[in-house]
């Protein structure tokens, strides 16, 4: 790298949003750094080894020479601009471990820095953290500015996000608003300066908006059923209303999964409000109870004491490898169940205790089980899954959860379209 590293910006953690935001910089502004105090994280950067929540990262065509890799943590002490870019971990329900980070920014903090410093925070914390930072560890300390960045990435396309955003928006309580306006200046969208909780609170009220519409879609589903109506043949007709919009998120779901947006739930459960917490309570409720319709369903179709279940496609979607709060949760957690797992695009192995299946075959696959259910795959596995059910005869069942494939896979005694009016 020809010019000097340290007058350009640094990308402190390589989890899901450092890969983004350090690749999509180089790609499209320039020179940048990337480290990250896990060593493990950096090898597999350097490899090329991208996170598996972004499958087409890996074919993103940017110039690797654009970006340096740190050597050390002495190393960062040189920089101007860091963004702090580590993902707030979740656990298998999407409860959020904030202790991490403020544990990665209190090392980031501790360090002697040779120059004043601005650090841009990207991770998904509560309303008021980045105050509380501020006021624990920088005891007014004028050498240090602290920006918090709105992380509005869409897993699965966050490339694309990243490079063309309808908007910016920050949290900063300094005077010299050029330091964020310098920086995003290639980014010619609307930018928006708010306060700290401002900038938080619209990052946690997006997220609980998309929620809220995910629970919709599904509350509208489970009455249309009720009333012997197929919901997703009136989705279309929503969504052309411009007051909900076609990217609106009112598809019908088994239930919400992912963690991404469960974890802004339990930011606003910590709240003391008791209408607020019995609100998200109630809808916590209802997305358990949804996803063990699943296990019903399952259990009503085969009457075996062991039953062997097929699933295909284990993600909360297609384009984005996570089984964080799985709409499978119900079914894994269960003795009368077998399961084994098949993913059209995510071949490496997430767990040593759940057999995956390399390939997708009648013989030792669909015909080996007694109940399959399809979530999502390839157009090249969807001929073998429908050519597995074309017997109608056939003593095993497929349950379709799929929508791209609803239209291809007609309801009979072996077909069962979850998203289906015969589904009661």
């Amino acid at each position: 790298m020809k010019n000097n590293p340290y007058n350009k910006p640094l990308f402190l953690g390589l989890t899901h949003i450092g890969q983004i935001y350090s690749i999509a910089w180089a790609k499209k502004i320039g020179q940048c750094s990337v480290f990250d105090f896990d060593k493990k994280n950096l090898v597999k950067f350097k490899k090329k080894e991208f996170t598996q929540e972004e499958r087409n990262l890996s074919k993103i065509n940017f110039n690797e020479k654009k970006i340096y890799i740190c050597k050390n943590t002495n190393d960062i002490q040189n920089f101007k601009n860091i963004f702090f870019t580590y993902d707030t971990p979740l656990d298998n329900k999407g409860n959020p471990n904030v202790n991490y980070i403020e544990n990665k920014l209190k090392k980031l903090l501790s360090l002697k820095f040779k120059n004043k410093i601005t650090i841009i925070i990207t991770s998904q914390v509560y309303p008021g953290f980045t105050g509380y930072i501020r006021d624990k560890y920088l005891n007014k300390n004028k050498k240090i500015k602290l920006i918090y960045m709105v992380d509005t990435l869409k897993m699965g396309s966050a490339i694309n996000r990243f490079l063309n955003p309808e908007q910016l928006i920050f949290g900063y309580e300094g005077k010299d608003k050029n330091v964020i306006l310098n920086l995003f200046k290639k980014f010619k969208c609307k930018k928006y300066i708010k306060s700290f909780k401002e900038a938080e609170l619209i990052k946690i009220s997006i997220n609980l908006y998309l929620y809220f519409s995910v629970n919709f879609a599904n509350i509208m589903d489970n009455f249309s059923k009720q009333i012997a109506v197929d919901y997703t043949r009136i989705v279309e007709n929503l969504k052309n209303d411009k007051r909900i919009g076609i990217n609106s998120y009112i598809n019908p779901s088994p239930g919400i999964s992912g963690g991404h947006l469960e974890r802004d739930v339990f930011y606003i459960k910590r709240n003391n409000n008791l209408n607020i917490k019995s609100i998200f309570s109630n809808f916590e409720n209802f997305n358990d109870k949804r996803k063990n319709e699943l296990k019903k369903i399952l259990t009503n179709l085969v009457k075996k004491k062991t039953i062997n279940l097929l699933i295909i496609g284990l993600s909360y979607k297609d384009s984005s490898f996570s089984t964080v709060n799985s709409i499978f949760q119900k079914i894994f957690e269960t003795k009368k169940i077998k399961s084994s797992y098949y993913d059209s695009y995510f071949k490496k192995s997430f767990s040593q205790n759940k057999k995956i299946k390399k390939n997708l075959n009648l013989r030792k696959g669909i015909l080996k089980s007694d109940v399959t259910i399809l979530n999502y795959c390839n157009s090249k596995d969807f001929l073998i899954i429908k050519k597995s059910f074309k017997d109608k005869n056939n003593s095993k069942f497929l349950i379709n959860i799929s929508l791209k494939y609803k239209k291809a896979l007609e309801n009979n005694k072996n077909i069962i379209n979850y998203y289906s009016n015969n589904l009661n």
